[in-house]
């Protein structure tokens, strides 16, 4: 009885937490207080660093549920919007992201991690820089949602971090098999352990994400299904990607991921209005798992809590993320302000989160150090891209309107669609309550 009444305490305190940032959502946005930075906080206060309602083990089911639930989702909506099909003729900037970017900043980042943690060894620095590879939008809301900003600009990092955190999900999973393998295991035998892996999520992905568009096309075309069914159908459909993946000793992860990406693509148009409740949904989780990020995992940082920590992280979220987009965006005509503010904007949030919580399950040598650099990597972006999020963006777009049109072949020129932000409807430009997102 004693271990419900505890349980119930921690749920309530939550609820609580999250009533209250409703509650003052206007006001806290309008003083540039973001909601991860303001739950964070929260989480922090009533966590283990603070009056410890919130005690929770990091291994405990309740995190480990928060944290895959929130990514599996997040992982299948984002893909989802996107599709393959919306990338036709608008995919050279996120290729340049994905294919050039996202590499550059794992080598670039693994790099700087061994000369800065040399004990860790090159496996160890991998994984820092691994963890700290995939980019969360949502941190930077303004930046893919205000519509002063050009489209492509906007697009192309909605798009950098719809893909990247499922694009990091198998390197991640290799290298953490890596690092656990037993000492009898070959090489060879653990990467096809990793393949397979990898591979069977795949499959589930395709079967139910892929099949699944298909039949969701086919009954509503023929009248089969309620219009208002669609949406409980697609949130099935995103639990069954994971759940289906993780029955088959899959990645459930690379099963959402894919299985969004196909019922995005095969789906079709008529979808679009459908995606609503999964990212929202999503985003609910999202907010929870902040709370747990300062309840249960920033303690856990600060223990470890150097120089050296502090001085890589901030290097990964500035220095190395403006150099991996530097390079990508070689010969694109980009003017040089929007390469440096497209580096500045790749905040890190829940996949880091996800995957400090599935290596610290790990008997990973130097867990502890490389989880507090992902952590302190999302502290420190929650913070610096909240706040700095509504005033360079108004600066960049003084910039951009100063243009005038009158350089019509910059890239940053161009009209694309625009795939909806995580959280937003389809195509809009507004907040979920009907109103224009802040400018």
């Amino acid at each position: 009885m004693g271990g419900t009444h505890v349980e119930d305490v921690r749920t309530l305190v939550v609820a609580v937490l999250l009533v209250g940032y409703a509650l003052f959502s206007r006001r806290l946005h309008g003083w540039w207080v973001s909601m991860p930075a303001a739950t964070l906080t929260a989480g922090y206060v009533v966590g283990t660093g603070g009056f410890g309602f919130v005690d929770l083990d990091v291994g405990s089911e309740t995190v480990k549920f928060v944290a895959e639930v929130t990514l599996a989702l997040m992982l299948f909506h984002d893909a989802s919007r996107i599709g393959l099909t919306s990338l036709r003729g608008q995919r050279a900037l996120p290729l340049r992201l994905l294919g050039i970017g996202l590499p550059v900043m794992i080598v670039l980042g693994t790099l700087v991690a061994y000369a800065f943690f040399p004990s860790l060894g090159w496996l160890g620095a991998a994984l820092v820089a691994t963890m700290l590879a995939p980019t969360d939008a949502a941190l930077g809301e303004e930046v893919v949602t205000d519509s002063r900003l050009p489209g492509w600009l906007r697009q192309g990092l909605n798009v950098e971090s719809g893909l990247n955190d499922g694009l990091c999900v198998p390197i991640f999973l290799v290298l953490l098999g890596l690092a656990v393998a037993p000492g009898g295991w070959q090489l060879g035998a653990l990467l096809a352990e990793f393949a397979s892996t990898i591979g069977l999520g795949v499959l589930a992905g395709v079967a139910l994400g892929g099949g699944a568009g298909l039949l969701v096309r086919s009954a509503r075309r023929r009248g089969y299904m309620l219009g208002s069914w669609v949406r409980y159908a697609v949130l099935a459909i995103a639990v069954s990607c994971y759940v289906g993946a993780t029955v088959l000793h899959g990645s459930g992860f690379i099963g959402a991921f894919v299985g969004g990406l196909l019922f995005g693509t095969v789906s079709g148009e008529e979808s679009d209005d459908a995606m609503g409740l999964t990212g929202h949904l999503g985003t609910a989780f999202d907010t929870v798992s902040f709370v747990l990020l300062g309840a249960v995992l920033v303690p856990i940082a600060l223990d470890y809590l150097t120089w050296q920590v502090l001085l890589y992280a901030a290097l990964s979220l500035a220095a190395i993320r403006i150099a991996a987009v530097g390079v990508a965006m070689l010969g694109s005509g980009a003017a040089p302000q929007t390469t440096v503010f497209m580096g500045w904007f790749g905040p890190r949030g829940l996949a880091t989160v996800v995957f400090v919580v599935m290596l610290l399950e790990e008997d990973v040598a130097g867990n502890g150090a490389i989880a507090a650099v992902a952590i302190v990597g999302v502290v420190l972006s929650v913070f610096a891209h909240g706040f700095t999020a509504p005033p360079l963006v108004g600066a960049y777009a003084r910039w951009y309107a100063s243009l005038g049109g009158s350089v019509k072949q910059m890239p940053e020129c161009r009209e694309v669609a625009q795939p909806s932000a995580r959280g937003f409807g389809p195509g809009q430009t507004t907040r979920g309550d009907g109103e224009a997102a802040p400018r």
